[in-house]
């Protein structure tokens, strides 16, 4: 899907600059740029047919230097759920300024609070936006994405209405990083993962007081052969919440990127159901 080509000609192509504060409306899809306080990023709004309001997920990506045409094929597999998709360039990437912070768990709070700001930004962009439905504006986070958007709920809660959480989202940091060394050990998936449990170090950044906070809608997405992050562990915590708002897919030969191991492809049925679980919340 790489070469994909951008569905729909933009409506409305305009770059338009806006804060929380610019109570200016904005309309069509295209590229839009927000002021996330020391960096202008650059993002793409990409809406389903008709006028709308619609619901509308923003894709936070996980670790890593790639711009957003990497999520630009998801475009008009949401359009066609009659979701609106934002993508976005990282801060000192592509078409968005500043400074893109180092990734570092030893310290994870300056680099996952900036990446949180940029986001954030893109809220405030979209409750400008005449054809979103504000209510229901959504994070779509994938690995060290799924950190990112706990730690926008914990700022900006009233203003996302659901969350996908996909190959992460409620292992600690530091949890992570064990769990990486005991992979790194040869330990196997399901030692590692349980061994997890008994760990009693520093947390890092740790999502889970946030999750527990949550009443939105929260779709989590595991594969149960993910050697990158501890999605065994993961479905273990968000099971003992026993929160009526989690809903949990669980792919049991799918990897980190959710390719399913045997096939070499993504699980058949996967969007189905994301698209099963987006119309029982909206």
């Amino acid at each position: 899907m790489k070469g994909f080509k951008r569905l729909g000609i933009a409506m409305a192509m305009a770059i338009v600059s806006c804060d929380s504060t610019d109570s200016t409306l904005i309309s069509g899809e295209g590229v839009f740029t927000t002021d996330a306080g020391n960096a202008i990023i650059e993002g793409e709004l990409f809406l389903p047919a008709g006028d709308g309001p619609f619901p509308v997920l923003i894709v936070v990506p996980g670790s890593g230097d790639e711009t957003r045409e990497a999520a630009e094929p998801f475009a008009p597999i949401f359009n066609a759920y009659g979701y609106g998709l934002f993508i976005y360039d990282k801060r000192g990437l592509g078409g968005s300024t500043g400074s893109y912070p180092l990734e570092t768990l030893e310290n994870p709070f300056d680099f996952l609070s900036t990446r949180a700001d940029d986001v954030i930004s893109i809220v405030n962009l979209l409750k400008t936006h005449i054809a979103v439905d504000m209510d229901h504006i959504g994070l779509f986070g994938s690995s060290q994405g799924t950190w990112v958007n706990t730690m926008v709920y914990s700022q900006i809660g009233n203003d996302i209405g659901m969350m996908i959480m996909a190959s992460g989202g409620a292992a600690s940091t530091r949890v992570e990083q064990y769990y990486e060394v005991l992979i790194g050990d040869e330990v196997s998936l399901a030692d590692a993962n349980q061994k997890l449990f008994d760990y009693d170090g520093d947390l890092g950044y740790d999502p889970k007081p946030v999750l527990e906070k949550m009443e939105e809608p929260v779709l989590f997405i595991f594969g149960g052969k993910d050697d990158s992050h501890p999605t065994l562990y993961d479905k273990q915590v968000v099971e003992t919440m026993q929160k009526t708002n989690f809903t949990i897919h669980f792919y049991e030969n799918a990897d980190h990127s959710l390719i399913d191991v045997e096939t070499g492809s993504i699980p058949d049925d996967l969007f189905a159901e994301v698209d099963g679980w987006l119309k029982t919340i909206h």
